[in-house]
């Protein structure tokens, strides 16, 4: 059983670096193709790519708070690192969580990365329509991802789905 762990283990990890990378490479695309005052209107005065260097979160809750928000990010990270490995990929209902876990860790570290060699995080999708913060790909698998956690928590998890991760294996 433990070879089964470690491959699943391993899997999660391809994914995550797969989905990191696809974050990385949109963000670098950003960089080489737009300038920071400039924009592509995809849609006309509702969606465009805009080039923006992000030292805080949405919103601009904690501007220059990119410190805080790295150290936020790694404890995130860890958390659902050992949330992805307690979990049972053999427990049919503990599938959704640990899916979702890997889009998370992925999200949080497309972000830590641009947090801790530029400082910033490079956002460029933005809804002009609605006037929503501009975001990234790593963002999108966060808000989605603990959405959908979220919505799983409150309509289909039972307190007993996650009982057994509490105990200790004899």
């Amino acid at each position: 059983m433990k070879a089964n762990k470690m491959i699943v283990g391993l899997f999660a990890f391809v994914c995550v670096a797969l989905l990191t990378g696809i974050d990385q490479l949109t963000k670098k695309l950003i960089v080489l193709n737009i300038p920071q005052t400039g924009d592509i209107s995809i849609i006309d005065k509702v969606f465009k790519i805009v080039y923006v260097k992000n030292t805080g979160a949405a919103w601009g809750i904690l501007k220059d708070g990119t410190i805080l928000l790295s150290i936020l990010s790694v404890i995130a990270i860890a958390c659902f690192i050992f949330l992805f490995f307690k979990l049972d990929w053999y427990v049919k209902r503990h599938r959704p969580a640990m899916f979702l876990s890997v889009f998370i860790i992925a999200g949080a570290l497309g972000n830590l990365i641009d947090r801790v060699f530029l400082h910033y995080v490079i956002d460029f999708l933005y809804f002009e329509l609605i006037n929503f913060p501009v975001f990234n790909v790593a963002d999108c698998y966060i808000t989605v991802s603990m959405f959908v956690l979220a919505f799983l928590m409150i309509f289909y998890y039972k307190e007993e789905d996650f009982s057994s991760i509490w105990k200790k294996k004899s």
